[in-house]
């Protein structure tokens, strides 16, 4: 618990002063080894006075769990902020605007392929954009800015051919259909599973289980229900075009 006694050191030594200590990825306490971190970690929190915390992640049912669950000791201890996408122009506005200040042209159907090839994920968007600024022309058609997102996705070839050894048919099957349907809303449902003739309802939730835990598909919600996605958005574009 060095972090946790760093923390109340810092508090008594700038006590007039007001601090915003934010931690990323706070579910990742959930899988330390110690017991009760938890409770330990709360217990330690809640004496600092003047410290305002931020605790953010991308696993949205874990932070949910953890607080709103009435046997956790974070729960009812926090407001919750959930940050959607960036508006999808508001996005093509800014990344035509560092293009152009760098006197570089960009088509806008390429800038449209950006944004629905990333999803609006800043990381893959970011990735992609800088990419094609890498590439050193000053002049860009969509057919420019596909290649560089197949060449992004081949770069990391190698990785995902390693997932199919560290999955069992089933679980690689139920990837490879939430990939191809994007975002699954009902997994279970008869539907998909004759679609992707990917086994059984009981079958398919214990790999839709066992791939949350792996973190290779996220759960989230949305305005029109709980969803399934692929986590890694380089590998669900490369899974799309698998047979």
């Amino acid at each position: 618990m060095y972090n946790t006694k760093y923390l109340v050191f810092y508090n008594k030594h700038l006590l007039n002063k007001q601090i915003l200590f934010a931690i990323d990825e706070f579910q990742q306490i959930t899988r330390y080894p110690e017991k009760n971190i938890e409770a330990l970690l709360r217990s330690q929190l809640q004496t600092l006075t003047n410290v305002n915390l931020i605790f953010s992640g991308s696993s949205q049912h874990l932070l949910s769990e953890m607080f709103s669950d009435g046997t956790r000791p974070f729960f009812a201890s926090t407001q919750f902020l959930c940050l959607k996408e960036i508006d999808r122009q508001t996005y093509i506005d800014f990344i035509r605007g560092v293009f152009k200040r760098y006197y570089i042209n960009i088509d806008e159907d390429a800038l449209d392929f950006i944004v629905d090839f990333s999803r609006l994920h800043t990381f893959y968007t970011q990735s992609i954009c800088n990419r094609v600024f890498a590439s050193g022309t000053k002049s860009l058609s969509m057919e420019h800015v596909r290649s560089i997102c197949r060449d992004l996705i081949l770069e990391h070839e190698p990785v995902f051919f390693q997932y199919r050894n560290l999955l069992t048919s089933i679980q690689w099957n139920v990837l490879k259909a939430i990939a191809k349907e994007g975002r699954v809303f009902q997994p279970n449902s008869k539907g998909f599973i004759e679609k992707y003739l990917i086994g059984t309802p009981s079958n398919v939730q214990r790999a839709i289980e066992s791939l949350l835990k792996k973190e290779m598909i996220y759960k989230g919600n949305d305005n029109t229900g709980t969803f399934y996605c692929v986590y890694d958005l380089f590998l669900s574009r490369w899974m799309e075009s698998l047979e």
